[in-house]
């Protein structure tokens, strides 16, 4: 009698192990599409990407991206990490250059259920550090309320001023940090 009720035990765990890869199979191929599988999956899975790349004259270790929503590194060392939430609103990131900030980027994403598959393609041109952010979300590109913050830092390495920058990165509004 203990070895029957072991047995089934062992059987319903098993098929509870197959049902759940099973889902997450099936909802990885319809994240992007509106069902109850992607609403669901999107509360338990992380599909959302993030993908660092720098040229040449760059180190890829020298940078660390932090989620603001979250307060989780998503890339460090050199490696992409987990931890995009799927949520409603503003999507908010950090990129450090040898642990000082640069830039603060982000969009807004308009549901919950949506993944997006990040690419930040860095540059040194002029000397500075100029960022190019690509957000897809399925197979096009999506840039609501899409924002830069680049942060400036004088000779000492003192926060000096902060552009925010539109789309194509022109400058609209300058903060000068006082002292």
């Amino acid at each position: 009698m203990r070895k029957k009720k072991n047995l089934i035990l062992i059987v319903i765990l098993i098929i509870g192990i197959l049902s759940f890869y099973g889902f997450k199979n099936y909802a990885e191929k319809v994240k992007d599409e509106h069902c109850l599988a992607t609403q669901i999956s999107s509360k338990i899975f992380d599909f959302n990407t993030f993908d660092l790349k720098v040229d040449s004259a760059l180190n890829l270790s020298d940078f660390k991206v932090i989620n603001q929503n979250s307060g989780k590194t998503i890339f460090a060392d050199g490696k992409n990490r987990k931890g995009i939430d799927n949520d409603y609103g503003h999507r908010l990131f950090e990129l450090y250059y040898k642990d000082q900030k640069l830039y603060e980027f982000g969009h807004f994403s308009t549901n919950n259920w949506y993944t997006f598959d990040y690419t930040l393609n860095l540059s040194r041109i002029n000397n500075r550090i100029e960022p190019d952010l690509k957000i897809m979300r399925g197979k096009i590109d999506s840039y609501n309320d899409f924002f830069y913050k680049r942060f400036e830092y004088n000779e000492s390495g003192k926060l000096d001023r902060i552009s925010y920058l539109t789309l194509g990165k022109e400058v609209y509004n300058v903060k000068e940090i006082n002292e």
